[in-house]
């Protein structure tokens, strides 16, 4: 796929992300509209694509897709509403159990948003403490056990995945912000972006809800205790290449981004995200699993490699046990 292309898609996406006018270099062809299109399903972010595109002059709509268009909205719809039932049911239930479930990640980065719902729906993340997060279990017989401890059940076609831990960080819990806060929700999408980045990939979806995050949160949380809690995790270098990426591509003002912040070239993340698109397209095999975190080895091991062996060494472990 062309260069202009994903400039094109970036900039529509970028449209759609922050509610501003796009400005297009050229207007797309029939085939560079569904290249682009394409991208937006890849990358799982049709809904701020179609924002977007609806945001361009009458003359550079695309009127060949105006169907397929109505049908992305209406399955947006739909799926959002599926996905809210869901998650206010299970909620609901383990609430009735005297448990303290928290929304994290995909769904309750939606709140970010200017608006929720054009955020793509995938599953549903609850984290319990390890003592409920036992309890859960018991409630749910159906629960499968994933190599990384979490569990997995599937309501009404959608996976709601309970975890046992908060962060996706192998540091021990006083080095790390509280679970829930402003400062940890933004630790915890940076530490989620890198773990799939060092193995199936990574679309845009996940690098948008950290873009609107850290602009939402803006003056509303303190920037020296996620410097500090990155810095434990071995993660600040990593952090750094992220936001680079988002000031460059995805127009996060680098205002956002912690104190003293000085770009460096994103282009090995780039790659990545073009070449693999949303991680939740792959089977995730074990022999798939191994093959990923092993060819992503050179990137990883030169950002964080105290956090990449130790995410190797826990899903070894998990999946001898399944």
């Amino acid at each position: 796929m062309s260069n202009p292309v994903w400039h094109t898609f970036l900039e529509l996406l970028r449209a759609g992300l922050w509610e501003q006018d796009p400005h297009m270099a050229a207007v797309p062809d029939s085939i560079e509209w569904a290249q682009i299109m394409q991208l937006g399903r890849s990358q799982a972010v049709m809904g701020l694509l179609l924002g977007g595109i609806a945001r361009l002059p009458e003359e550079q709509q695309p009127r060949d897709r105006e169907t397929e268009l109505q049908a992305w909205k209406a399955a947006f719809t739909q799926a959002g509403a599926r996905y809210t039932r869901v998650q206010e049911t299970v909620l609901q239930q383990l609430a009735d159990a005297g448990l303290h479930p928290l929304v994290q990640k995909g769904t309750e980065a939606a709140k970010y948003y200017a608006q929720p719902s054009v955020r793509q729906v995938g599953d549903i993340d609850l984290y319990l403490p390890e003592g409920e997060f036992q309890q859960a279990l018991s409630m749910f017989s159906d629960a499968r056990t994933a190599s990384d401890g979490s569990a997995v059940l599937v309501r009404n076609g959608v996976a709601v995945e309970l975890h046992p831990r908060y962060y996706d960080i192998h540091r021990p819990a006083q080095d790390l912000p509280a679970p829930g806060s402003p400062c940890g929700e933004l630790l915890l999408l940076s530490a989620h972006i890198f773990k799939h980045a060092i193995g199936f990939g990574l679309g845009c979806k996940q690098l948008c809800d950290l873009a609107a995050a850290l602009t939402r949160l803006e003056g509303h949380y303190n920037k020296q205790e996620l410097a500090d809690a990155l810095g434990k995790a071995g993660l600040m270098r990593w952090h750094r290449l992220l936001c680079s990426l988002l000031v460059a591509d995805f127009g996060l003002n680098p205002g956002c981004c912690l104190p003293g912040f000085r770009p460096v070239n994103p282009e090995r993340l780039r790659k990545i995200v073009r070449s693999s698109g949303h991680f939740g397209h792959h089977a995730k095999t074990k022999a798939a699993t191994a093959g990923a975190f092993l060819r992503r080895l050179p990137f990883s091991l030169s950002y964080c490699p105290r956090e990449t062996l130790a995410t190797i060494w826990e899903l070894a472990l998990g999946n001898l046990k399944l």
